[in-house]
């Protein structure tokens, strides 16, 4: 039975007149006529004893209106319920980050949960760069320019690089002014950039060739070992400024604008993602215009 016919003929008994009901239908009084005479023809019963006055059911269309009304009560509750379902997100998001942004993270994950209770996430942080596909990951935040060309990205924030090292270690070794002075200094490479490693100024008229005489796959490796007397290191400022801002370790070169990283959100597949991963790049775009 067709929803429409039967929703017009309820309509058509309800109101008591052809025209009435095509006026709460937003359809012509032809039209309404046609869709029930359809109905009966379908039905194979008169529904409706029609006069130029007045329209009487007959024993078919009484039923039929009784039970209609109840069957469209059924359909107009169902289309409900799955618009709320649809509109509320379920399923698994898996994303990763590096190991040093867990800490942040973290509390937007908390919060995407709190959000979407039908979602459950599986968050695996590594500092290794993860193949999305091969890895069945939905999701990943990195601060990386090296980003795979099959993946769509959005951009997140745009972060300083800030170098650092221990006050024992500037004590010893002294305080670098300019950034040619690197070149005396015992650095900290970070291993996934490669040799030779020159640190350029962001506008590209300082510049210095640094020699790693100690490296480190992680910046969390790397801000211990710069906490641990080692030398100086160079990282996102979000990696170095809990350190920095408890004297553990010391910003040098504040003056020099250098490079700054920026953090991705890159997903598998179209260019659209999908709307779970959606909705949690656009709630850690809002907690990182926050902070």
């Amino acid at each position: 039975m067709n929803l429409m016919r039967l929703e017009i003929y309820v309509t058509v008994c309800t109101t008591g007149s052809f025209t009435r009901a095509a006026e709460h239908l937003a359809i012509t009084k032809s039209a309404a006529s046609q869709q029930v005479a359809t109905l009966e023809r379908e039905l194979g019963v008169q529904l409706l004893l029609r006069s130029t006055r007045s329209l009487t059911l007959t024993d078919a269309g009484a039923a039929l209106l009784e039970e209609g009304r109840a069957l469209l009560h059924q359909a107009q509750g169902l289309a409900e319920r799955t618009r709320r379902q649809a509109a509320q997100l379920t399923g698994v998001l898996r994303l990763t980050s590096a190991e040093e942004m867990a800490s942040w993270v973290a509390p937007v994950i908390a919060e995407y949960v709190r959000l979407h209770p039908g979602m459950q996430v599986e968050y695996r942080p590594s500092d290794r760069l993860l193949d999305l596909v091969g890895e069945g990951l939905d999701l990943s935040l990195r601060t990386t320019g090296r980003r795979d060309s099959s993946l769509m990205a959005a951009h997140l924030a745009t972060f300083d690089i800030w170098c650092a090292a221990s006050p024992r270690y500037l004590a010893e070794r002294g305080t670098p002014r300019r950034l040619a002075d690197l070149a005396s200094h015992s650095w900290i490479a970070f291993t996934p950039i490669p040799t030779p490693w020159t640190l350029r100024a962001r506008d590209g008229k300082q510049s210095v060739r640094v020699q790693r005489s100690l490296s480190t796959s992680s910046t969390t490796g790397g801000r211990a070992l710069a906490l641990a007397d080692a030398g100086i290191f160079g990282a996102p400022q979000f990696v170095l400024e809990v350190e920095v801002a408890a004297g553990r370790l010391v910003r040098v070169l504040s003056t020099v604008k250098l490079p700054q990283v920026t953090l991705y959100a890159a997903w598998p597949g179209g260019r659209e993602p999908p709307a779970k991963t959606r909705e949690f790049i656009e709630l850690a775009k809002a907690r990182l215009r926050e902070a």
